[in-house]
């Protein structure tokens, strides 16, 4: 019985290695698994000795048999299907594709599936998707300060490999409590609407317009609205990681409410009314069920750079939870300084936690 056994077991091997893809090259290495794709300067091949894809120069080539069918692309625009292989007395750097002869430097690209065809793949580019997240958080604080703080956001990107609009709605609110009356006062309260467009129109450049507008109650803010356009740099474009710089010319505009403050006698700081530059970064790294995301704007205006000006920046660490494409738990810092403003704190920061929803 165990001889039996043996056999089998052993024709078995036999049989997967005989069918098996097969790459020689000139220094005498033998690779042996699956090609995966071919084009004029490598082939990758997959194999179970390596964790990873195996990558070989096609200029070292001398040997090279596979068993699966492939379309493949010439660079004369020509498309060819069979699987590939050498012959013995075949001239070096020449492949048969089916029963055609092809020279390995002549060969564009490959693929094994329809939708992996340099056609399906452009109009898989020009196609819009949408992703809409929606996210709740609440988080308080206990000891020497008493404080509570909520917010609530929604936001939807729609996007293909060259135009994407981002709208949003942001919501924070916060009551913090005085250790010595007892009294709970407003913290913060305030709301952020708007949209991002942009459009690479000649890669790696591209031009932008957004406009984020809202209230800040708990800074006698009435209404505010920033909106700007101007043109950009994509550092990095990557699937998984993303950089840009912007600039470009704003508009402000922020009302303010009665209030007693402490301005220069004579001065009136009834609103914002200014024209002026924009400034921003923007940087995203994924990693398979996480991300990182942050984003920073200056707006200076021209009547005043060093004395009226806004500047944003928000950082949040975003991860899947158990596995579920839906449930994400995020972290994140928020902050807001605005130079001119009715009350003495310029500066406001946010820290928040939300069980975030996402659909595509």
């Amino acid at each position: 019985m165990k001889k039996i056994t043996m056999i089998t077991l052993s024709a078995a091997a036999m049989a997967s290695f005989a069918f098996a893809d097969e790459v020689r090259t000139t220094d005498g290495s033998v690779y042996v698994g699956t090609v995966t794709s071919l084009d004029a300067d490598t082939v990758k091949l997959d194999s179970a000795s390596s964790a990873e894809a195996i990558t070989i120069k096609t200029s070292d080539i001398i040997v090279l048999n596979s068993t699966g069918s492939f379309s493949v692309r010439t660079k004369d625009g020509e498309t060819l299907n069979g699987s590939i292989s050498t012959l013995e007395n075949s001239q070096a750097g020449t492949v048969l594709i089916g029963a055609t002869a092809v020279a390995l430097d002549d060969i564009d690209s490959s693929w094994t599936k329809p939708e992996d065809s340099p056609e399906a793949k452009a109009a898989a580019k020009k196609e819009y998707k949408t992703t809409v997240d929606a996210g709740l958080g609440i988080t308080g604080q206990t000891g020497n300060t008493e404080a509570v703080n909520g917010n609530a956001f929604i936001e939807s990107l729609t996007a293909n490999d060259v135009n994407s609009l981002k709208l949003y709605a942001k919501y924070y609110y916060g009551k913090s409590k005085d250790p010595v009356t007892g009294d709970w006062t407003k913290s913060s309260d305030n709301l952020h609407v708007g949209f991002d467009f942009k459009s690479d129109f000649y890669d790696p450049f591209f031009w932008y317009t957004r406009t984020d507008l809202g209230f800040d109650r708990a800074a006698n803010t009435k209404f505010f609205d920033t909106s700007a356009a101007g043109f950009g740099w994509n550092i990095i474009k990557e699937d998984n990681w993303k950089l840009s710089v912007r600039g470009g010319l704003s508009y402000r505009y922020e009302k303010y409410k009665d209030y007693m403050g402490t301005w220069a006698v004579g001065e009136t700081h009834d609103s914002t009314n200014s024209l002026g530059l924009d400034f921003g970064l923007s940087h995203e790294y994924d990693w398979e069920n996480s991300k990182i995301v942050t984003e920073i704007t200056y707006t200076p205006a021209f009547e005043d750079f060093t004395g009226n000006y806004l500047i944003t920046h928000e950082t949040y660490f975003q991860h899947q939870m158990q596995d579920d494409p839906m449930l994400y738990f995020r972290v994140g810092v928020k902050n807001e300084y605005r130079s001119l403003m009715v009350n003495k704190d310029h500066l406001d920061t946010y820290y928040y936690a939300s069980l975030v929803f996402s659909w595509k």
